[in-house]
């Protein structure tokens, strides 16, 4: 099994290379470091220096280095032994299991747990060694440093955060102060405020983005935030959700104590259940993101400060202007839009039927809960979001790293790309302008064979035809001046020896950034509100847009030195699937030709019409495939009632990315060690997407990978399946939509 080493160390060839060498530690597993160092180093030898710009070249044929090693890597997670036409998963990954154990405790561990380690690689390499003649990489080195330090931030502690929670009365922890808690100050907007301007959306968010209205502008919005901690899975009845109940609440329990919180840890526990109580009531008031929240209302801001007051104890005004610099506040004419205004009329009643104490214990539980993302592992234990999917704790140099990409996403980049660590993407987006195509022409097909309206036609190719998409980094940040020029804008620089102080800093100028539209004023803007970090892909209806994390641009997704037919099969997997999301039928509103959003109206008959369509591909229940040791094939239909054959996203991706691979394909699809056969390469470069080490005959990416197989014509072909096969597919059962 791959894993993240303490001993890493960058050796520089000449201007355009970087490799890695890794030197063993007691706790590396031997098993799989061959595939696994295989693949880092053709990661990282993918890319050439990019300082100012990318380059539109991209190779052809397999005549580089990083194009051997990706193959050979691709070719390692194979078992050609195993017939592709009787279990395609078993062909696919059947060799990556034997390179790739799991330990003993893991959870999991898979092709993509392997990229997002690289990218940690890769991301620690630039951030530790920033260009401190710029501005942004003064800031980023700073941040690095003082998470690194553990001595100052071991004997400072969390001083800055306990501060901040007993900073007079209205902010109190009733954890910190127990019976001398004082009810009389307590004051939700201040708490809302505070959370609130370091980007913890509790209880509801404030943003600037597309216009509900007119995507092509900005606009202010306010939103339900969902939740902030468990409760989603805590409403279950269900032993296993009462165990993971349990568990969760006790490792909150301790992570406060790790804060340097004295209470009695009975009484924390009392407080830790009084929060938990007020979330799984809020979940019951938070609206399906799908079907509700996209209701916008809209106001003037003075309207909202005189009238909109479903939100007890919450001064709109004061809080509005609070989130801005001093006198940059908006005028009182400019709109806002209130999505799902239910959620705050039902957000009052709770509030007002809530003890005060309660409210405090669940503000102070969110900011808690939400800096431990930027703790490291020794403070925060297991509430951290950066241990890995197998729980295993990662060095603190990669924990680092990634809190820096996640508050200092741009000036993370951009050292990143100083470095030549950043693969070019122009390649890339032309990949997506070609699905997106196929999946307008998949529109265009189905709607005749299932008798679609002429306007709900129109409905569906608008959202394909306008889809957007955001891969890995805006393009201003290819000008160093212009990323300059963001940080510029930060109030003080960072304290390389104040880590925490760092961090609620960076959180507050984030949301500032944010509010301010700093990123739509440079030039070629692009307003992205999220950061690279992103560990996947995401479709976003207002903007109508899918953004793509930055470690994407990495094989075995997509790499620069790699064949189309590889490319396209990887993308159509790996992205294709958020962009078929765009043809959604649960969605309120489309998006016309002119980039406006209309509520959608949509006649009982194009609902029976579209919901037929989606079931096209009901045979695949019948489909059974064959691993190795299995007695008798297993059937792809998994336990409950919405199986494989209703993940439509994944089938229809690949086959509109199949479709555009063949239609655009240059020069030469060969790389040594894979089949000569352009379609089974592409097929291959799709199977890698479900690859994992948690190898079960019955799992559910098992199986889907075999659906992607069974619904293919094109599959039968490349691979040369006959009738008897047990994923034949004669070409008479297709999906188009």
């Amino acid at each position: 099994m791959s894993s993240l080493n303490d001993d890493a160390e960058m050796h520089v060839t000449g201007n355009t290379r970087y490799s890695i060498n890794f030197r063993e530690r007691g706790w590396l597993v031997v098993l799989g470091v061959v595939f696994s160092v295989v693949l880092n180093v053709a990661l990282v030898t993918t890319v050439a220096v990019i300082a100012h710009g990318t380059s539109s070249h991209r190779h052809t044929s397999c005549d580089s280095a990083a194009c051997v090693e990706t193959a050979a890597a691709v070719a390692g997670s194979l078992n050609k032994t195993h017939p592709a036409c009787s279990d395609f998963y078993e062909y696919s990954c059947g060799g990556y299991k034997l390179h790739h154990n799991l330990e003993d405790g893991a959870y999991t561990y898979s092709v993509w747990t392997e990229l997002w380690e690289t990218h940690s690689k890769r991301l620690r390499m630039s951030v530790e060694a920033a260009d401190k003649t710029q501005k942004y990489g003064v800031e980023t080195a700073a941040l690095f440093a003082s998470c690194m330090d553990l001595v100052a931030l071991n004997k400072t502690n969390s001083k800055p955060l306990l501060d901040l929670i007993n900073k007079g009365d209205a902010l109190q922890f009733p954890a910190l102060v127990g019976s001398n808690w004082n009810r009389a100050k307590f004051d939700l907007s201040t708490w809302i405020k505070t959370l609130h301007q370091m980007e913890i959306n509790t209880l509801f968010t404030l943003t600037k983005g597309p216009n509900p209205i007119k995507p092509s502008d900005v606009a202010l919005k306010i939103f339900p935030s969902g939740l902030n901690m468990y409760s989603w899975d805590y409403t279950s009845d269900s032993s296993w959700a009462a165990k993971r109940r349990d568990e969760y609440k006790t490792r909150m329990v301790t992570y406060i104590k790790n804060l340097g919180v004295t209470s009695n840890e009975t009484a924390i526990r009392i407080d830790v259940e009084d929060a938990f109580k007020f979330e799984i009531e809020l979940a019951k008031i938070t609206p399906d993101w799908r079907e509700d929240i996209y209701s916008p209302k809209m106001l003037r801001l003075r309207q909202l400060y005189r009238d909109f007051v479903p939100v007890t104890k919450v001064n709109w005004k004061d809080y509005v202007t609070s989130m801005y610099p001093e006198k940059l506040a908006p005028n009182e004419y400019e709109p806002i839009f209130i999505e799902e205004s239910q959620y705050f009329k039902n957000l009052s009643k709770l509030i007002a039927h809530s003890q005060d104490r309660t409210i405090a214990n669940y503000m102070a539980m969110s900011l808690l809960y939400n800096l431990a993302d930027h703790l490291p592992e020794h403070i925060s234990g297991q509430i951290s979001a950066h241990k890995r999917y197998d729980w295993e704790a990662s060095p603190l140099y990669y924990q680092c790293a990634s809190v820096t990409e996640r508050l200092m996403p741009w000036a993370s980049a951009r050292a990143m790309l100083d470095r030549g660590l950043i693969a070019d993407k122009s390649a890339a987006k032309k990949i997506f302008e070609n699905i997106k195509t196929e999946l307008s022409g998949a529109v265009d097909a189905v709607s005749v064979d299932y008798k679609f309206s002429d306007s709900f036609t129109k409905q569906l190719k608008d959202r394909a035809a306008h889809l957007k998409e955001k891969i890995g980094y805006p393009d201003w940040i290819l000008n160093q001046t212009l990323v300059n020029q963001y940080y510029n804008r930060m109030e003080s620089s960072l304290d390389p020896a104040q880590y925490l102080q760092n961090v609620m800093q960076m959180s507050k100028f984030r949301k500032t950034a944010l509010l301010m539209s700093y990123e739509e004023q440079l030039q070629g803007g692009e307003g992205w509100d999220t950061f690279m970090g992103d560990n996947v892909a995401s479709y976003y209806l207002h903007g109508n847009d899918v953004h793509i994390p930055l470690y994407y641009l990495f094989a075995p997704v997509y790499s620069h030195d790699m064949p189309d037919s590889f490319n396209y099969g990887g993308m159509g997997a790996w992205v294709g699937y958020y962009m078929v999301y765009a043809l959604e039928d649960d969605w309120r509103q489309y998006i016309d030709d002119k980039g406006n959003v209309i509520p959608r109206n949509v006649s009982e008959a194009d609902r029976a019409a579209y919901t037929a369509a989606k079931g096209c591909n009901n045979y695949i229940a019948n489909v059974t495939y064959l691993p190795p040791g299995e007695p008798e094939p297993i059937p792809l239909k998994v336990s409950w009632n919405s199986g494989v054959e209703s993940q439509h996203n994944d089938i229809i991706a690949t086959r509109a990315s199949y479709k555009a691979f063949r239609k655009n394909m240059k020069g030469s699809q060969s790389a040594p060690g894979l089949p000569d056969s352009t379609d089974r390469v592409f097929y291959l470069a799709v199977g890698q997407f479900y690859c994992s080490a948690q190898y079960d005959h019955h799992s559910y990416y098992h199986k889907l990978l075999n659906a992607i197989a069974a619904s293919s014509s094109e599959f039968t072909k490349a691979f040369g399946c006959q009738p008897t096969d047990l994923l034949y597919n004669s070409g008479e059962k297709t999906c188009n939509l």
